[in-house]
């Protein structure tokens, strides 16, 4: 009875927590911007290729490490002669004829040897140079993770600003069908009562179904734009999302004034970053090629033990070995390699003069780059505040035109040119916003603060 009530109180829990689980997983299907972001960084393939390679770089330092620790082989041999190998000995040691020789059979049938070596390299300028290089080979796979989660990230906010644009345009272009659809169906009255034309009322079916077909293809293109935002994400493809960051808060966030002075430290700059990287593994292929004329030095230990019968006797306990055992040291002086090294180094040169020229055109690359993202971004600025007084202007036009049609002062001409221009204008601004919040991911990403 008691084992029924604790299993009874471990299925409520049970039950409890999978509420809880459904809970959170119903709440991370909205995400805001930085939101959105995060989780890109976590689960963007890209991003998690880039994470590899740094792991694999970081344990290429670990490999070239190892190349300075002793180096221990064992090696095991065993040998069966067909034939045992013929000696030719002096004649006269057997009462033979002088200057004549006699063939004799050394060694038994089969023969093993089994044997330790250690080696420790003492020194080496190429190692050195080696474990320095696979150091920057590290450092390149870092920069190239953060690129790539530069890169990443500048998708996303292209991607999540478009979708929610495009929302706001749906919602906007809802908001005109239910006033045009209002107009229509009162003008459709007016004109069964005889107190207007019907081609007033046609021009009116006409601008409705146009709305409507645009509101069509808005939601069709929104299905489309948030697939690429879940890509980008890294987000199941077949789950549902929902954006939690507004229009409003988006724009806001990227109204910033914005100096246009090409005098700017970007040092800090990602690709900037990456040119030193480069710069610094010319100089070690340099450095790696002068080296390679230094001496190496060496030492080694070892020891073999080695048996021989004319039967396979080797795992008998009289079995006879014998013990040979060694130390030394290999020295090794390069001394002349065709003229290779020279000419391998004279390359290597060249490369490095090669970088620091691509450093220095890539600083003048980001100060340019810079301010022409500035320049784009004032003009995006300017224009979306432009946007916002077109709005204001062609609503006012609007409702006054709307007063007049009603009021049997105006015609349906008047009216749907009214109603194009405010349509217009809400296009123009959904347009000018998107365009800013791009304009600022591109200026943020080239002052390297993306």
């Amino acid at each position: 009875m008691e084992r029924k009530r604790i299993t009874a109180k471990k299925l409520k829990i049970g039950i409890a927590a999978a509420f809880m689980i459904s809970g959170f997983l119903k709440a991370q299907q909205s995400f805001t911007m930085e939101q959105s972001l995060e989780y890109a960084v976590a689960n963007n393939i890209n991003v998690k290729k880039a994470k590899i390679d740094q792991e694999k770089a970081s344990q290429k330092v670990k490999e070239t490490t190892g190349i300075g620790l002793p180096q221990i082989d064992a090696q095991g041999t065993y040998n069966y002669y067909l034939k045992i190998p013929v000696q030719l000995l002096p004649a006269e040691i057997a009462g033979g004829t002088p200057g004549t020789y006699i063939p004799v059979q050394f060694g038994l049938k089969q023969t093993a040897s089994a044997g330790v070596t250690l080696k420790q390299l003492l020194f080496n300028g190429s190692y050195l140079v080696g474990l320095q290089s696979a150091k920057a080979y590290r450092e390149t796979a870092a920069l190239g993770e953060e690129k790539t989660e530069i890169s990443v990230k500048e998708g996303i906010m292209m991607a999540y600003a478009a979708v929610i644009v495009n929302d706001e345009n749906i919602k906007t272009l809802e908001e005109n069908r239910k006033v045009a659809d209002k107009t229509l169906n009162d003008t459709k009255e007016t004109y069964k009562v005889g107190l207007t034309e019907e081609q007033n009322v046609e021009q009116l079916e006409y601008s409705y179904k146009n709305l409507v077909v645009n509101i069509e293809n808005l939601k069709r293109t929104r299905v489309k734009l948030l697939m690429a935002l879940k890509y980008l994400m890294g987000y199941p493809m077949d789950q549902n999302i929902e954006l939690a960051t507004t229009l409003d808060e988006l724009v806001q966030k990227n109204q910033v004034l914005v100096d246009q002075s090409t005098n700017i430290d970007v040092n800090n700059h990602i690709d900037m970053r990456l040119s030193n990287n480069a710069v610094k593994v010319s100089e070690l292929q340099l450095k790696y090629q002068k080296s390679k004329s230094l001496p190496s030095l060496s030492g080694f230990l070892s020891s073999t033990y080695n048996g021989n019968s004319n039967s396979f006797t080797f795992f008998d306990k009289d079995q006879q070995w014998f013990n040979t055992s060694v130390v030394g040291l290999q020295l090794d002086i390069p001394i002349f390699s065709g003229l290779q090294r020279h000419w391998q180094t004279q390359q290597a040169k060249l490369d490095l003069q090669k970088a620091q020229m691509d450093k220095e055109d890539m600083e003048r690359n980001l100060k340019n780059e810079y301010y022409s993202k500035a320049v784009d971004y004032n003009n995006a600025f300017e224009s979306y505040k432009t946007a916002q007084d077109l709005i204001k202007l062609s609503s006012n036009i609007y409702r006054k035109e709307q007063i007049k049609f009603k009021e049997g002062l105006g015609s349906s001409f008047d009216l749907q040119n009214s109603e194009t221009q405010l349509y217009d204008s809400q296009t123009k601004l959904y347009q000018s916003a998107i365009s800013l919040v791009q304009a600022k991911v591109a200026l943020d990403k080239a002052k390297g603060e993306l």
